[in-house]
């Protein structure tokens, strides 16, 4: 159980990190002088997100034209 546990966090982890750096995900922050307080916002960017989903389908489906191509060469 322990192990199925660590596994989900890496996941989610990673997920999250993979999205920073994508930038799917970005987090700003307002500072205001006057009372001491910080705002901090998260945007998801959902338009880019769909977008890189869309290329990666592309991708898969050329790589997988491009296998079975090359086993019926065989």
């Amino acid at each position: 159980m322990r192990k199925l546990l660590f596994v989900l966090l890496l996941l989610i982890v990673g997920g999250v990190g993979l999205g920073f750096y994508q930038g799917w995900f970005n987090v700003s922050t307002i500072r205001e002088p006057g009372s001491g307080k910080t705002e901090v916002q998260l945007t998801i960017d959902q338009d880019k997100m769909k977008s890189d989903a869309q290329k990666a389908r592309q991708k898969v489906a050329g790589a997988v034209n491009q296998a079975g191509q090359a086993s019926e060469g065989k």
